[in-house]
């Protein structure tokens, strides 16, 4: 089996997020005893997910949107999404560890299996001019709001999909 990871970020906080995710999935399907490969990419990087039977898709979100390289992913590989189990997240807000009744446009995708929201990561220092500008007229906070833990509870939860979806060789006697 082979799983694609693809994730947009700006300052790598959502990509880090991908990081932990692959890591946390290729070991609960290695112990689910399903062997897989999963490559870890930026959506950006992914010209075509024909060769995935199942994908992960996340991006930071500023502004209420996801950012332009994992939207134009999802929009140009519908077709194949529809084909396969695809999961998607979210990374953000800062300041709200809460997100199970936050929104996303994503959350009205009847082909994806899940849409996940996680907390995001915010350091001026890292920012534009720009973004400092908006952190400033938002009242934003610094802050590290993503949960490890979730990443890799969510990645399990996964890979308990997958190895049942997947066809089982009889032992030969």
């Amino acid at each position: 089996m082979r799983v694609l990871i693809a994730t947009s970020s700006r300052h790598g906080s959502t990509h880090e997020l991908g990081q932990w995710l692959s890591s946390a999935l290729a070991d609960a399907l290695k112990d689910s005893g399903v062997s897989a490969t999963v490559d870890t990419r930026d959506a950006a990087d992914v010209d075509s997910i024909a060769e995935y039977d199942a994908a992960i898709i996340g991006s930071a979100v500023y502004m209420g949107r996801w950012l332009r390289a994992s939207r134009s992913l999802v929009a140009r590989e519908q077709p194949e999404l529809q084909t396969r189990p695809v999961w998607l997240f979210s990374s953000g807000p800062i300041g709200n560890t809460d997100t199970s009744t936050a929104t996303s446009p994503w959350d009205k995708a009847s082909w994806a299996v899940e849409h996940r929201i996680f907390g995001g990561r915010l350091h001026r220092s890292e920012l534009s001019w720009f973004e400092k500008l908006v952190v400033r007229l938002i009242r934003a906070k610094d802050g590290d709001d993503r949960s490890r833990d979730a990443v890799e509870e969510w990645a399990r939860s996964i890979s308990t999909t997958l190895a049942a979806a997947q066809p089982t060789v009889p032992v030969q006697p």
